[in-house]
């Protein structure tokens, strides 16, 4: 998504300069996996309810492929319906550990519908059951998403930073034929609460709590 009509919120904070797409962030938009989501494949899939999970995650470093695995052994059976394959052949598609393994159509850590521990993302349902953040147990992309920041190098050791809306481009050449509904047309824009809002969790993860404040006190003018 490119920048709206609404134009960019810009923030210099520790060398950063953060730049927001305030059209995005003031949007209603909100997942609406498992309520309506057409998912990623090249033909609309509701009744699978996979949602973005269709590939593998991609797994951003050692540091985070060293925490996926950690976080995958103590996953409680009852909530991993793929723990029979996790345990016999791990849940990275290879040696790079730079991308979760595929089972059955679907990233490994997708609980089906209908699997008595839930369906959806077992990381995620774990975390829950334990009090945690999803968001500290899931990989970085999954939990960003549908947010991207795209980093640049600026002058005097300073970046810049633009926060905007994940679009169909951002997949790569896989984009092309993917029935992407997240955040093209209308179809998820259907929240009760601003983007700045529902995903505030995630964009002070991103952004940093001082950061996170002066945005939302920015927007919400």
């Amino acid at each position: 998504m490119e920048p709206g009509s609404e134009g960019i919120e810009e923030i210099e904070r520790d060398g950063v300069v953060w730049r927001f797409d305030r059209a995005f962030l003031r949007s209603n938009w909100t997942c609406i996996w498992g309520r309506g989501c057409l998912g990623i494949l090249a033909e609309p899939a509701e009744e699978l309810n996979q949602g973005c999970c269709s590939v593998g995650a991609h797994i951003d470093g050692p540091d985070e492929a060293g925490m996926t695995a950690t976080l995958a052994a103590v996953l409680d059976p009852e909530r991993f319906q793929f723990h029979a394959e996790a345990d016999a052949g791990g849940v990275f598609s290879d040696e790079t550990r730079t991308n979760t393994r595929v089972v059955e159509g679907a990233c490994i850590f997708l609980n089906r519908p209908g699997f008595p521990g839930g369906a959806g993302c077992a990381l995620h349902l774990q975390a829950e059951a334990d009090g945690d953040r999803p968001i500290d147990w899931k990989p970085s992309v999954c939990w960003q998403l549908p947010v991207h920041v795209d980093w640049e190098p600026l002058d005097g050791d300073r970046e810049q930073a633009t926060v905007r809306g994940w679009n169909r481009a951002d997949w790569g050449d896989d984009g092309d034929p993917m029935h992407w509904c997240c955040t093209e047309g209308d179809r998820a824009y259907v929240g009760d609460r601003p983007v700045v809002e529902s995903l505030g969790e995630e964009l002070e993860t991103i952004t940093g709590h001082e950061v996170y404040v002066e945005l939302r006190r920015r927007l919400a003018d």
